[in-house]
């Protein structure tokens, strides 16, 4: 009970800060500047730091300077935090399942900060998303996807689609490898639908998360490319949950 009254009212105060901030965005769009990728990225990075503290959320972060060429980052996908971590410290396009787009709070601001919607399950759907990265690639912004397609509860992660990286080695751009890794079970994507993930996820006291984020990785193939980001995040996950992370006791 302590838990759902917790989590309904940072909800509460939550969407009220997304709000506000997309409408002040809105307004100031509509008549004095021109909607653009790196403001959109920048309202985007304003509402985390404002709000993350608010979800109780404590992020140790182990970042590599800033990449200025554009990259396709790719990151394992634990939960529901894996979108409000990593984009405070990374500007880049958000290639997400279709199904987020009806997430409280994510859905909402997706379009404005830079959020792009795959049916997984869609062909045509996947085609379009394979081209509009590379579109967004060469207009010289990066795009951040989880190549395995879904959340993941074990200790490293599953197989990883091959689409992405075939693209990143066609063009010439390089894959950054990202790692989080979440010491609480609580953290993990568990619940069978959004809402219930939602208050069992904000209605504790935090969520203490580590991401490290990699150097850009080149590879001879395609499948290299894969293999070396996957082998990278695999071995930070391991080196974060030691004597740390409860998540798998």
């Amino acid at each position: 009970m302590v838990r759902a009254v917790c989590g309904t009212l940072r909800i509460i105060v939550v969407v009220f800060v997304v709000f506000l901030f997309m409408s002040v965005y809105f307004l100031l769009t509509k008549t004095f500047v021109k909607h653009t990728p790196k403001r959109g990225f920048l309202l985007r990075y304003i509402i985390l730091s404002i709000i993350n503290p608010i979800l109780g959320i404590k992020i140790d972060a182990d970042i590599t300077p800033n990449n200025p060429q554009p990259a396709i980052y790719v990151s394992n996908h634990r939960g529901l935090l894996d979108f409000f971590v990593p984009f405070r410290y990374i500007e880049a396009f958000i290639l997400a399942k279709a199904s987020v787009k009806h997430m409280p709070l994510v859905g909402f601001s997706g379009n404005v900060t830079g959020i792009i919607y795959v049916k997984r399950d869609d062909k045509s759907s996947r085609t379009a998303a394979r081209q509009e990265i590379v579109k967004i690639l060469k207009s010289g912004n990066s795009v951040f996807l989880y190549p395995e397609g879904t959340t993941n509860t074990e200790r490293t992660t599953i197989d990883f689609k091959i689409g992405s990286f075939e693209e990143a080695f066609k063009h010439g751009f390089p894959v950054i490898p990202v790692a989080q890794e979440y010491k609480s079970k609580d953290d993990l994507w568990l619940k069978d639908n959004v809402f219930k993930q939602f208050y069992s996820q904000f209605g504790k006291c935090k969520s203490e998360i580590k991401i490290s984020i990699g150097a850009p990785i080149q590879g001879q193939s395609p499948k290299a490319l894969m293999d070396n980001s996957k082998e990278w995040i695999d071995t930070k996950l391991l080196q974060m949950q030691e004597g740390w992370s409860t998540a798998y006791d």
